[in-house]
């Protein structure tokens, strides 16, 4: 009899486990789908849409900003010289190639300043505009 009751209790201690995991499920599933919105009908443009807004500096402009080896950083700035990326936080090596903001002097890696001066227009350290033109013409059009 006492077999009875441990095979009850143990049987639906697993249907409540399984009936949560199915709740779980459809409300991800739910979340997930309900996510997507319909799509608008062809020739037609949104007037307020956040996907054509880029906030973030365009690739001329941000290729006017100087590149240089961290090598070369250090004889330039001496001892006051980053020892890190303030974006990835990995060490700097001599070789790496980095990008110096031109406004505030703030080095970074140039993969991880490129992809982050692309999404915004202002420094990741001081939050400053690398290029005052760039600030301005980004309140202009905003």
């Amino acid at each position: 009899m006492i077999e009875a009751q441990y095979v009850v209790g143990f049987s639906l201690c697993i249907g409540t486990i399984l009936f949560f995991f199915l709740m779980i499920a459809t409300f991800f599933h739910l979340q997930r789908t309900s996510a997507y919105q319909p799509q608008q009908p062809a020739g037609t443009v949104p007037v307020h849409s956040i996907n054509n807004f880029h906030p973030g500096i365009d690739e001329a402009t941000l290729r006017q900003c100087p590149k240089l080896l961290y090598a070369e950083a250090k004889l330039h700035q001496g001892n006051s010289t980053i020892s890190c990326c303030s974006i990835c936080l990995a060490d700097y090596n001599d070789t790496d190639v980095l990008r110096m903001l031109p406004d505030c002097s703030h080095i970074f890696h140039l993969k991880c300043v490129d992809s982050w001066l692309r999404l915004h227009a202002t420094c990741p350290v001081c939050r400053n505009s690398p290029l005052p033109e760039v600030m301005a013409s980004v309140e202009v059009t905003s």
